[in-house]
C-alpha cells in the first residue's frame, strides 16, 4: 500500500512538471525577437503609453566660486499618458511639465503647465491652461497623417530595436508582464546625438545666434555617457518599455557675437569662459493595453471650438507683421 501511494505521488509530480514545461515558451534568440517584435507591432490596433522625462542641469560658477553652494540647478520634468486607436485614427494625450530652478541664496521657483490633446483624424483639439479649447485642422487627409504606421510608436520602437545592435541583459517583470531585457549598444550616431544635445543646450543658454558658443569635444567625450535598454514581452513579443540615460559635462565659452549692423558673426580675440555645466537626461516609455478597445471622444466644448486652419494662421501672422 505504501509503495502504491509512493508511485501515485511520483506520477502526479511528473504530470505537474510536464504541464509546466509545456506551458513555458522556449527562450528566443535576439534575431528571433527582432523578427517577432516587428511583426507583432505591425499588426497592432491600439495601445496606451506612459512617458516620463527628467532633465537636470547644474550650472557651476567660474573659477574660485565654482562650489556646490554657488551652483544653480534647473530641473525640467514631463509626464504624459496617451491612448491611441490605430484603426479608428484617434488618440488622447494628457501631460504636464514642471521647471524648478534653485539659485544660491534664493527660494526655489517652480512653474508648471498642463495639456489635454485629442487627435481625431486630421483634427487636433487642444485645451490650454485656462480651459479653453482650440481646434486645428491639418490640410492633409487622415490617411496621410495616420497611414504607413504613423503614430504607431510601438512599431517605431520595434523598428529601432530591429536595426540596433543589442545584447541580452536578463529578464524582468514590467508591471505584470514577463519580459526580456536587452541593452542597446551605442555607436557613432549616439556620439553625434550627444554632441548635438550638448551644443543645442549651450546655444539656447547664450541666445544663439546673438552669441556663438563653443564646447570642448574632448571633455564631452570623456564625461559623456549614454545608456539605452528595451524590454520585449515574452508572450506578445511587443516592446513594453524603453529607457534611456544621457549624462555629460561641458565647460563652454563664447567665441563670437552677431554684428547687428552687418548681420555677420564677429569672432572675439579672446573667448569668454563660462562655468562647467553638468547635465543628466533620463527618459522612460512604458507601453500597455495592446489591442484594447477604448472610446476616445473629445468633450462637447472641444467640438464646438471654431476651426483654425494653417492658411488662417499664416494670414493672421502676416497682418500682425
Amino acid at each position: 500500500m505504501k509503495r502504491l501511494l509512493m508511485i501515485i505521488l511520483i506520477l502526479a509530480a511528473l504530470l505537474i512538471s510536464g504541464c509546466t514545461e509545456s506551458q513555458d515558451k522556449p527562450e528566443k534568440s535576439i534575431d528571433e525577437l527582432k523578427t517577432l517584435s516587428l511583426s507583432a507591432a505591425d499588426n497592432l490596433t491600439g495601445y496606451s503609453l506612459q512617458s516620463t522625462m527628467t532633465r537636470v542641469r547644474t550650472l557651476n560658477a567660474v573659477g574660485e566660486n565654482a562650489t556646490s553652494e554657488n551652483a544653480t540647478t534647473i530641473t525640467e520634468s514631463a509626464e504624459t499618458t496617451a491612448i491611441v486607436s490605430l484603426v479608428e485614427h484617434k488618440a488622447h494625450a494628457k501631460g504636464s511639465t514642471a521647471i524648478e530652478a534653485k539659485q544660491p541664496g534664493l527660494d526655489s521657483n517652480t512653474t508648471t503647465t498642463k495639456a489635454d490633446v485629442y487627435q481625431m483624424g486630421n483634427s487636433t483639439y487642444i485645451m490650454d491652461e485656462s480651459g479653453n479649447w482650440t481646434h486645428l485642422q491639418d490640410p492633409r487627409t487622415t490617411e496621410e497623417i495616420w497611414g504607413g504606421g504613423n503614430n504607431n510608436q510601438v512599431k517605431a520602437m520595434a523598428e529601432t530595436f530591429n536595426l540596433s545592435p543589442v545584447e541580452m541583459a536578463g529578464s524582468e517583470k514590467i508591471d505584470d508582464t514577463d519580459a526580456y531585457k536587452l541593452r542597446i549598444i551605442t555607436g557613432e550616431s549616439d556620439d553625434e546625438a550627444l554632441y548635438n544635445t550638448a551644443f543645442s543646450l549651450v546655444a539656447s543658454m547664450v541666445s544663439y545666434p546673438m552669441f556663438m558658443p563653443q564646447i570642448d569635444r574632448a571633455e564631452l567625450n570623456e564625461t559623456g555617457k549614454i545608456e539605452k535598454s528595451i524590454w520585449i514581452s515574452k508572450s506578445t513579443y511587443l516592446p513594453v518599455k524603453y529607457h534611456s540615460l544621457m549624462s555629460f559635462t561641458v565647460t563652454p565659452s563664447i567665441v563670437g557675437a552677431l554684428d547687428i549692423n552687418t548681420s555677420q558673426m564677429t569672432m572675439f580675440n579672446e573667448s569668454i569662459g563660462m562655468g562647467a555645466i553638468d547635465v543628466r537626461i533620463e527618459t522612460s516609455d512604458v507601453y500597455y493595453d495592446f489591442d484594447k478597445q477604448v472610446g476616445i471622444a473629445p468633450p462637447a466644448e472641444a467640438l464646438e471650438a471654431p476651426v483654425i486652419r494653417p492658411i488662417q494662421i499664416r494670414a493672421e501672422n502676416s497682418s500682425q507683421g
